[in-house]
Order: structure tokens, then sequence, then C-alpha cells
């Protein structure tokens, strides 16, 4: 088999055994290998965060355009999108809070509108709480990895992780 079909054999077999698991392979050498690697586990954990699928790929959309300004001068490319993905969710939260305030909430004629307990469970959760459960539970981070995301310590977000499932069960049990 040749190279190139080793890498993607490769990628396929990372796609099939769980997008949202943290894959320990080597780095990205080329920002479109990044992107092919990286872009629907970036919109899941986004969706995560901001519940709206088309947010979703707008805040990813313009991270990994972030990326691709900054990628010769990057020493962690992967990192640095966990990182303007979080952010971005955190801006587009924190737009639609004050969209909310004012009564501007914008109507999306494409969402659905079903009962999500879960969904529901996380968006009652503050952002960095419901960063640092999303980016552990689902893309699967080791919580060094998301204290650097998140520019907190480790124990910080075992902290953060704590009260987040705390208040998670409390909802549900409702």
């Amino acid at each position: 088999m040749s190279i190139a079909g080793d890498a993607l054999a490769a990628a396929r077999i990372g796609a099939r055994e769980g997008a949202g698991e943290h894959m320990a392979v080597e780095a990205a050498t080329t920002f479109d290998e990044l992107f092919r690697r990286r872009y629907e586990p970036m919109v899941r954990v986004a969706f995560l965060m901001v519940g709206s699928r088309a947010e979703a790929e707008d805040v990813v959309q313009d991270s990994f355009a972030r990326v691709e300004l900054r990628w010769n001068r990057l020493e962690n490319p992967a990192g640095y999108l966990h990182r303007c993905v979080v952010n971005r969710s955190h801006d587009t939260l924190r737009r639609r809070r004050l969209e909310q305030r004012f009564g501007r909430l914008r109507r999306d004629e494409t969402s659905e509108l079903q009962a999500d307990e879960l969904g529901d469970a996380l968006a009652s959760l503050p952002p960095k709480r419901r960063a640092a459960v999303v980016l552990r539970y689902y893309a699967g981070l080791p919580e060094r990895e998301i204290a650097e995301v998140l520019g907190v310590r480790p124990g910080t977000v075992k902290s953060m992780l704590h009260r987040a499932l705390a208040q998670l069960r409390e909802v549900i049990e409702r």
C-alpha cells in the first residue's frame, strides 16, 4: 500500500473509532489535513456549547480561519483550534444573551423545536463549565489540555467538572 493509502486508511480508522474521542495520532502537517481531521469533531464540540448546528459551523469556520492566518507561527495548531472554538462559542453565547436582553433574539426558521433534556441541561451550565464538560466527556481531552484551552489550572478544571456534574444531576433529576 502507498504512503497516501496508509494515511487514508489511518484517517478512516480514526473516524470509525469515535468522532468525539481524543485521538493520539501525530500532529497534522498541513492545514488541509488538520481541517479534514478536525472539522466535524470541532463542529460537534461547538454544537454542544452553542446548541445550534448553523452557529456551530460558523464558530468552527471562523476558528479555522484564525488557525490558517497563524499557521506558520503555531506550535500546536490543534490546541489553538480547540481554544478558538471554545472562545468563539463563548462569544456567540455572550452575543445571544445580549440579544435576548434587548429583545432582538433572531428566530431561526431551520431550528428544531424538540425536547432535548441533555441539551437543555447543558444549556443551564455557565459557559466555562459547559466547555469543560464538553471538552472532557465529549471531545475526550485530558484535564491538562482542557486547562490550556480554558486558560485555567488543572485543579480548577477538576473543580469545574465536579460542580458541573452536580448541577447537571440536579437539573436532570427534576
